[in-house]
């Protein structure tokens, strides 16, 4: 089982004790902080799925770019072997021509230069989609942690990795702007949240959100349009992570669904 399918396991898990404890709930803020997990739980899923749909996007991107780059050099590798041919058949004709021998050996380096440019550029991608692939077991990992947790104390671990796989991944992944996220300041934030929570379901909802936030993060480094300062990172990540939580929050509360049904995770 991968870690991927491990964590919507586990997702799907707590959405059923979720379920249960909001349909058992009795007082209107232990209704509402278990909503709220609810909703939490099923947008950290969306926002993982989403994630690494965007990661597939983004290296099927970056090889039709290496591609682009490469076609010259795969003709100009074509027109050497198209010469050499010819040339091996115009020294079977004349065995001791040493002019034909040069222009093979001209031939033979051009081809060699080549190659070895197509290699650099194919381990040259490698590197720069390792870190995106990296961090899909260890995203899936760290979801599977909130998934389980029960205590705040193991929530805030979750935070802490959260803050530290993002800011990981910001410093290894190309983009033209670096230092793009301020951990120091968005876990010291994060953590304040959640020791102002009232309970454990309202921490859970606030460490859920946090999630999302991580995730669409994430998703932004990976787009087309990835942001170019920390006040845009932030805002752009705060802004994806409230529309996707106030979509789910809209279908849940709509005539077709009541705030207990069933929301089982993404499984794509």
């Amino acid at each position: 089982m991968t870690p991927h399918e491990k964590a919507v396991n586990a997702i799907n898990a707590r959405l059923e004790r979720l379920q249960v404890n909001l349909h058992e709930a009795k007082l209107e803020p232990a209704q509402r902080f278990l909503f709220q997990s609810l909703v939490v739980t099923v947008g950290v899923a969306e926002a993982l799925n989403d994630y690494l749909r965007a990661i597939g996007k983004y290296a099927e991107r970056r090889h039709a770019e290496i591609r682009q780059t490469h076609e010259p050099l795969q003709a100009q590798h074509a027109a050497f072997l198209a010469s050499g041919k010819e040339l091996l058949e115009r020294l079977k004709a004349n065995p001791n021509d040493r002019g034909i021998r040069q222009e093979i050996e001209v031939a033979q380096r051009g081809m060699e230069a080549i190659q070895k440019t197509l290699r650099r550029g194919a381990n040259a991608l490698q590197r720069e989609l390792s870190p995106s692939v990296a961090s899909i077991d260890l995203m899936a990992t760290t979801v599977k942690q909130f998934s389980e947790a029960d205590q705040k104390d193991a929530l805030k671990r979750v935070v802490k990795t959260l803050v530290a796989q993002v800011r990981d991944f910001y410093r290894s992944h190309p983009l033209p702007t670096k230092n793009l996220i301020d951990a120091a300041s968005w876990e010291a934030a994060a953590l304040t949240e959640i020791e102002q929570s009232t309970d454990f379901y309202d921490a859970y909802a606030r460490t859920g959100f946090q999630a999302t936030f991580a995730l669409e993060l994430l998703t932004l480094a990976v787009s087309e349009n990835p942001p170019a300062t920390p006040a845009e990172t932030t805002t752009r990540g705060h802004a994806a992570a409230a529309e996707r939580l106030k979509a789910i929050t809209a279908r849940f509360t709509s005539t077709d669904n009541a705030p207990d049904a069933p929301a089982p995770a993404p499984t794509a």
